[in-house]
């Protein structure tokens, strides 16, 4: 008797992003027009608030409200963007074969939103190990926070058991909130002596949305099921 061995899905969603992700980190290797690329493309938190007085002269700036998406596309380095497309491609499509190309990419879309609002929405309450209001945010990190959040959700790794009177339904979304957010707080006190700056709030805002959009979208696909 022989077996097939396992087979990866091919998500081809997944592998557009990471082309492109890496189509741009190469082409912006270039240092001048990196800098250039995320001063009128990186997630500035002082640009969401309304405020592009300091940016006067720069020449082309992506819309304000755009910018969580053009950040999504750029990077601090090589080395960055491949650590994120790994991540992407280890799990994006798992989840890509379960949701579904469209919901996916919405998915993934959301999760860039999702994240650059807790990040501004951190600068602004000045929480801890928060951005500066003139700090770029840029990486695909928080939208791939999403999609991890889906994944841990979608594909648990041993039945969920509820805590005391709160259901397991409930109860799994909570832990794996908590695990999280405990694990970025501890990268967003190890980052800055390793010299890396971690926006630890794009990784839990993306995250939480993935996390609670999961289910939803599933029942949303299969609803004529």
């Amino acid at each position: 008797m022989s077996s097939k061995p396992m087979r990866f899905p091919p998500g081809p969603i997944t592998n557009a992003l990471v082309i492109i992700n890496l189509v741009i980190a190469f082409v912006l290797l270039v240092p001048i027009w990196w800098q250039y690329a995320v001063v009128s493309g990186g997630l500035f938190p002082i640009r969401l608030s309304g405020d592009n007085s300091a940016f006067e002269g720069v020449g082309f700036l992506v819309p304000a409200f755009l910018t969580p998406l053009s950040a999504a596309f750029l990077h601090g380095g090589i080395m960055h963007v491949l650590m994120n497309m790994l991540m992407l491609l280890l799990i994006g499509k798992m989840v890509e074969r379960v949701l579904g190309g469209n919901l996916y990419l919405g998915l993934y879309l959301v999760g860039a939103y999702a994240a650059a609002g807790t990040e501004w929405f951190a600068a602004v309450m000045q929480w801890p190990m928060s951005a500066d209001m003139m700090a770029p945010a840029i990486g695909a990190s928080g939208a791939i926070s999403a999609i991890i959040g889906a994944y841990v959700l979608l594909f648990p790794n041993e039945q969920p058991k509820p805590w005391g009177p709160v259901p397991a339904q409930i109860a799994r979304p909570l832990h794996l909130t908590i695990a999280w957010v405990g694990l970025n707080l501890a990268l967003g006190f190890v980052g800055p002596g390793l010299g890396v700056d971690i926006a630890i709030w794009s990784h839990i805002g993306g995250f939480v949305a993935g996390l609670f959009l999961a289910r939803p979208l599933l029942l949303w696909r299969y609803r004529k099921a």
